[in-house]
């Protein structure tokens, strides 16, 4: 097989239907008659299996679905996908249609022109969303590239194609707890990073928000850095110093003008920026804790409830 399309899935009910025949369109019926695409449904409430059933029924060219058994997210979707694929080249895109199949070709082109890449990543040059959220994705960048040892090309999206190689180092990773971006630059290998257009959604809304989005983000810092550990018992000693060097201050002045009265303001400050302190000290350790106890339980990423594959022999009308 010469390529593997990986098309995570979350009630993409919609676009299932219209992504197949634009991919059809863009690849070609050469390059498509070696081509797998493989829909992940990461456990979709609307009728996305359905969908999904019946292209394989219709489907001229190689479809095969893995479903999963409830949402466990696009990062087990996208672990199930390069699991499952086998071909000599490995994509992976989302179905709405935002990133156009057409892209993929030019990636193809680009491994093929040029031998010393192993991955070719699409990054938006012009991002089409709010300033609050372009401002926090660029925090992010700035704070994981200070925190971590591995250089995330800013506005790199999962939208990419991986030579087989770099496929093989990724699922060498045992990790459960997976941070994709993260993944793609601890690999290494030569990566090209090629400027794409976002379009519109063809159908649905996006299942990302700002929590979501933070969240993940602080995943990947956790995933791949201890400096917030080292950043907390920093702050520890500095607050144990300053706590000291005050203490010495309330002794010299009790010796030399005497002290009748304790200032309550400045105690209930002290506490709550001692307790603050404390706090974010045990939040932090309760995260690095919380993702030690998820790998040591030993579960799957996923779990697969039906997969279907209509066959790598069917041939186009």
């Amino acid at each position: 097989m010469y390529l593997s399309v990986i098309v995570p899935c979350f009630n993409e009910e919609g676009n299932i239907d219209l992504f197949y025949d634009e991919t059809v369109k863009a690849l070609g019926k050469e390059l498509m008659s070696d081509t797998e695409l493989i829909f992940v449904n990461d456990g979709s409430r609307d009728a996305t299996i359905t969908k999904l059933r019946a292209l394989c029924d219709r489907a001229e060219y190689r479809v095969r679905v893995v479903s999963f058994s409830r949402n466990f997210g696009k990062e087990a979707a996208l672990l199930a996908g390069l699991e499952a694929s086998t071909g000599d080249f490995t994509s992976i895109i989302d179905a709405d249609l935002q990133q156009k199949p057409s892209y993929i070709v030019d990636m193809l082109q680009i491994l093929d022109e040029h031998p010393e890449y192993d991955a070719v990543a699409a990054y938006q040059q012009e991002r089409k969303e709010g300033r609050i959220l372009s401002l926090f994705k660029k925090t992010f960048y700035k704070v994981i590239d200070s925190l971590t040892d591995i250089k995330i090309m800013q506005a790199a999206s999962d939208f990419r194609v991986l030579r087989r190689p770099v496929v093989d180092a990724i699922l060498s990773l045992p990790e459960k707890c997976r941070f994709s971006k993260g993944i793609f630059a601890w690999v290494g290998f030569e990566t090209y990073y090629m400027p794409y257009v976002v379009e519109e959604r063809a159908s649905g809304t996006s299942k990302w928000n700002f929590w979501k989005l933070m969240m993940y983000a602080f995943d990947g810092i956790i995933a791949f850095s201890n400096k917030p550990l080292i950043m907390s018992s920093v702050a520890g000693a500095v607050v144990f110093g300053l706590s000291i060097l005050y203490l010495i201050i309330i002794v010299i002045k009790t010796i030399l003008w005497g002290d009748p009265v304790a200032g309550f303001p400045t105690l209930a400050c002290l506490i709550l920026m001692l307790s603050g302190v404390q706090l974010l000290g045990i939040g932090i350790l309760g995260q690095y804790l919380a993702k030690n106890y998820t790998e040591s339980k030993g579960r799957p990423v996923y779990v697969v409830k039906e997969e279907l594959d209509n066959g790598a022999d069917r041939k186009p009308h």
